[in-house]
């Protein structure tokens, strides 16, 4: 082997190995872009300084804190973060995601950190039947393309369901009287509606429904993540399991719910 070629060899190797170094750097300079639909307090909201709040705000902060990831957290709209997070618009979403068979065909997740409990909602005095039969020609307000959307679907097929992009366009149509039942996470219409004014005239009614009671419920809650990005996936159970262990979930839960 000629001096030359040596020579031309090594010079492409360390070019190699100088492009590659960049590109390490360059993603590891890049800010981890986590959406969150911020219309479902008390997990995600605006406050009236135009900040994001809420527990599923602070629990990716702390997970990224403890993960030293350096996350941007920013509002997106519901309908379109999964088909983000597939097209790699987005690298995670949090905003009380359910794990379902049919999303993990898609996206990946962290661990599950939350089962939630789902309940309707209703005009107190109210009295319903929670049959197909009872519940035909009943109007059930909903946010579209969630698990609380999928089971009314399937377990109502004679209920009109009148679905909405945001979380909280429900709660206006069922205090304008224009749809008789909301149904969401327990903890979301005791916090943010049966605790207000608007809802003092409302209550909770019917069964509490979980995944166990419904596959459209899922397994539980967690973070989504594009599907092979593996290493992210890890990244954030590890910083999951950092806030299990120090008591900051356990915290969050206290502070938000009581419990």
């Amino acid at each position: 082997m000629s001096i030359r070629f040596r020579n031309a060899v090594a010079a492409l190797l360390l070019g190699l190995a100088a492009s590659g170094a960049q590109a390490l750097t360059a993603q590891a300079a890049d800010k981890i872009k986590i959406a969150t639909d911020a219309t479902f307090p008390p997990f995600e909201s605006i406050d009236a300084n135009g900040k994001l709040v809420g527990y599923d705000v602070e629990l990716m902060q702390a997970i990224c804190e403890a993960a030293k990831l350096d996350c941007d957290i920013f509002n997106a709209a519901w309908d379109g973060m999964i088909p983000g997070l597939i097209d790699g618009k987005y690298d995670a979403l949090i905003s009380q995601l359910t794990v379902t068979e049919k999303r993990r065909k898609v996206i990946a997740f962290s661990d599950i950190y939350n089962h939630p409990i789902f309940r309707f909602v209703a005009k107190k005095g109210a009295s319903f039947e929670f049959t197909p039969e009872g519940m035909a020609g009943k109007t059930i307000a909903v946010q579209t393309g969630t698990p609380m959307d999928a089971y009314v679907t399937s377990h109502f097929p004679k209920a009109t369901i009148k679905r909405y992009d945001t979380g909280s366009a429900p709660y206006l149509e069922l205090t304008a009287g224009r749809a008789e039942l909301h149904i969401s996470y327990q903890a979301q219409i005791t916090a943010s509606f049966l605790k207000s004014d608007a809802g003092k005239d409302y209550e909770l009614v019917g069964p509490q429904l979980t995944g166990k009671d419904a596959k459209e419920f899922g397994e539980g809650v967690a973070i989504a993540i594009g599907k092979k990005n593996s290493a992210l996936v890890a990244e954030i159970n590890k910083g999951l399991a950092i806030l299990r262990d120090n008591g900051t979930l356990k915290a969050l839960d206290a502070k938000y719910f009581g419990e």
